[in-house]
């Protein structure tokens, strides 16, 4: 019983508010039998006092010398008095009483003494014995008073003792509501919300069976948990922050790197250097890079790079002798490109441990960060070889289309010559084909300029408009017209290629102005229709007539190839009201193939 009152708060509470009760009831109870039980005191005090004043009275009306009947009467009052039943009613409590005794006394004295001496009519008598009669009453009024008070006393003992043991009960309480609810109440609060700010190390020190007790046994087990919780998280969180900043170190040096690659060739020393600083931005890794040579055939021998400027070269048939540290288990990383194997790149970690997911992503990501930079040089060479080709392919149809026809005309008339010589034809006739060979010897001669001219021309940094603004302030120095430009801000990049071509047409068509059509003014443009561009040349001159030795218009033919190698369309126009005009017309290679419903 007593340990279930000390493991439950309720359960205390509750006998102190029943023992409250109980006290309480038994208070009113007591006072209410007490009172029930004092209830003919008072009227047997008053019969008492009563009969004592009728024996005054009597004593008095018999000095008087009344009449009989009046006597009588107050004998008969008196003796009503006597038997009465207030006064019978004090008497239940048992024979032995002094009280009962008192009243045996009282009735023995008047029914012996004094009722007898009033039936013989001896007053002496009476008054002598009247006396002592009231000296008895005064005695049994004693008595009755002294019996109400202690009644009157049991029920002040009864309610002070339930007062006192209330006090008690109610002291008991307050002090275990202080320092049993209040203070285990006041210290949860302060902890919670020292918990709440952040104080993982806040501990309730109270400890009891009761459901107090248990609630702070629970919260300094949940304290704890959590804070165990909490230095877990924050170990995971320094982990992961350091794996984050590690992970963004090598990320940021994968872009750097990524652009570096993309802006020059990849060599033995710039991945050498790569391998280096991704292994310092993952502290205890080992990297070892093994570069095949040729895709076609296998290589005898291999390279091995391992980021320390130290470079090794490994027989093909064992590859794993690239590895600087042999006794530990590489993971292997394939270097290749669009299904191209070129090598391998070997990792592990100097302690031991097994990679990451996160660490095994950006491994693979230099490995194909560095099989791209390697197809990406092997497709540059590539293009470099094609670019170094097709220019070659252009000089030679360029000498082929004009220097190489003028001096097979010139081959034809020194032959011709070589007849006419021979045949013995006059020095008129000579001298005519001596004035063709010159004629020849200065169209060739210029052609060879105009080719050398062409093949210098190069676009600068300023991009094709300062250089056809150059173009058209050079033909405007050298000519005696005026070249007036117009051209429009495209929303695309044009290719090198496509640059080269107009600008070539370009100084073909003002050539032209400038050698055959006499003008005083010339208009260049350059714009954009929808996907189309367009440029034209305009001019002011005598005109375009289709009657022209193609001897001296081997231009045309070149500026038609090249419209057909921009896959576009070259047109010559008679202008109005005189002139000529040569246009341009082609789809950009940005733009990709001509697509349906693009705006003209």
């Amino acid at each position: 019983m007593i340990r279930w009152l000390r493991s439950s708060l309720p359960a205390r509470a509750g006998l102190a508010v029943i023992l409250i009760a109980v006290l309480a009831l038994a208070s009113s109870l007591s006072a209410g039998l007490i009172a029930w039980f004092s209830q003919g005191d008072a009227a047997a005090i008053n019969t008492a006092g009563s009969v004592r004043m009728e024996t005054y009275h009597l004593s008095w009306k018999l000095a008087a010398g009344v009449a009989d009947e009046e006597i009588t009467t107050i004998i008969d009052s008196l003796q009503n008095r006597l038997d009465s039943h207030s006064l019978k009613a004090v008497l239940e409590d048992g024979p032995t009483t002094a009280l009962q005794l008192s009243y045996g006394q009282i009735q023995q004295h008047w029914n012996e003494d004094l009722r007898p001496a009033l039936e013989r009519g001896d007053a002496a008598a009476f008054q002598a014995q009247a006396q002592s009669f009231v000296e008895q009453l005064n005695q049994f009024v004693d008595l009755l008073q002294r019996q109400s008070e202690q009644k009157q006393g049991w029920q002040q003992a009864i309610q002070g003792l339930a007062l006192f043991t209330t006090m008690i009960v109610l002291l008991l309480g307050l002090y275990e509501l202080q320092y049993g609810v209040v203070t285990p109440l006041k210290e949860l609060v302060d902890a919670t919300q020292r918990f709440r700010r952040g104080d993982f190390k806040v501990r309730v020190n109270h400890q009891s069976e009761d459901e107090l007790g248990q609630l702070a046994m629970s919260f300094n087990t949940m304290a704890e948990t959590i804070e165990e919780s909490h230095r877990t998280l924050e170990s995971q969180v320094r982990q992961k922050t350091l794996n984050l900043q590690q992970a963004n170190a090598a990320l940021e040096l994968l872009y750097q790197s990524s652009r570096s690659l993309a802006t020059r060739l990849a060599n033995a020393e710039g991945l050498d250097e790569l391998i280096r600083r991704f292994q310092q931005r993952l502290p205890g890794l080992r990297l070892s890079l093994c570069l095949q040579g040729q895709l076609q055939a296998p290589a005898q021998q291999l390279l091995a790079l391992h980021g320390a400027n130290i470079r090794e070269v490994c027989a093909s048939s064992d590859c794993a002798t690239c590895q600087r540290h042999p006794k530990t288990n590489p993971q292997i990383f394939s270097i290749s490109n669009q299904g191209s194997e070129l090598g391998e790149l070997k990792a592990h970690f100097v302690d031991g441990h097994p990679m990451q997911a996160w660490e095994t992503q950006l491994i693979q990501a230099l490995a194909n960060l560095i099989g791209t930079s390697l197809s990406l040089k092997r497709q540059r060479e590539q293009d470099h070889r094609l670019l170094l080709l097709e220019e070659r392919t252009i000089i030679a149809r360029e000498l082929h289309d004009s220097l190489a026809q003028a001096l097979s005309y010139m081959k034809l008339q020194v032959s011709r010559m070589q007849t006419l010589m021979r045949r013995g034809e006059p020095v008129q006739t000579l001298e005519t084909v001596t004035s063709e060979l010159r004629e020849g010897l200065n169209n060739a001669y210029r052609q060879l300029r105009e080719l050398l001219t062409t093949f210098r021309l190069q676009i600068h940094d300023a991009g094709l408009v300062q250089e056809l603004k150059d173009t058209a302030e050079e033909f405007s120095r050298r000519g005696e017209f005026q070249v007036h430009l117009h051209v429009d801000t495209l929303a695309f990049q044009l290719s090198a290629s496509e640059q080269i071509h107009i600008l070539q047409i370009t100084r073909e068509a003002l050539s032209n102005c400038l050698r055959h059509a006499h003008a005083q003014n010339a208009w260049l443009q350059l714009r954009q229709d929808g996907e189309t561009v367009r440029l034209s040349v305009e001019d002011d001159g005598r005109g375009f007539s289709g009657n022209v030795d193609q001897r001296e218009h081997h231009g045309l033919n070149i500026m038609d190839e090249r419209a057909r190698s921009l896959r576009g369309q070259l047109q010559i126009f008679s202008r109005e009201p005189q002139g000529t005009r040569v246009q341009l017309e082609f789809h950009p290679e940005f733009l990709g193939q001509q697509t349906e419903g693009s705006a003209t």
